[in-house]
């Protein structure tokens, strides 16, 4: 079974844990800067807490899209909707809210 048939299959449970375990894991490892942080919960604020910015998001974009099989439409890239995991989740994380 594929990530995206795992994270789909298991609802938003499991794509919040892809999610954070990108987060956590993929993307210091991505980060221009270097940087590495503590571990996020489904409530850390991304953007404000500094882990995401303009090349971060891109990435995890791609990761949303690669989680849901689904290209991520321009007018849903909103900071609203990539706050936290929460926010990403509920935006993102069910079959039909692509």
């Amino acid at each position: 079974m594929t990530t995206t048939e795992i994270a789909l299959a298991h609802g938003p449970e499991a794509f919040a844990d892809a999610l954070r375990y990108f987060i956590n894991h993929d993307l210091p490892r991505l980060d221009r800067h270097g940087r590495t942080w503590e571990p996020v919960t489904m409530d850390t604020p991304l953007f404000e807490s500094g882990r995401l910015d303009s090349l971060s998001i891109l990435h995890l974009i791609a990761r949303i899209e690669e989680l849901t099989g689904q290209a991520v439409p321009d007018q849903l890239v909103v900071m609203k909707h990539f706050r936290t995991v929460e926010a990403m989740t509920a935006a993102f994380g069910q079959p039909a809210t692509i």
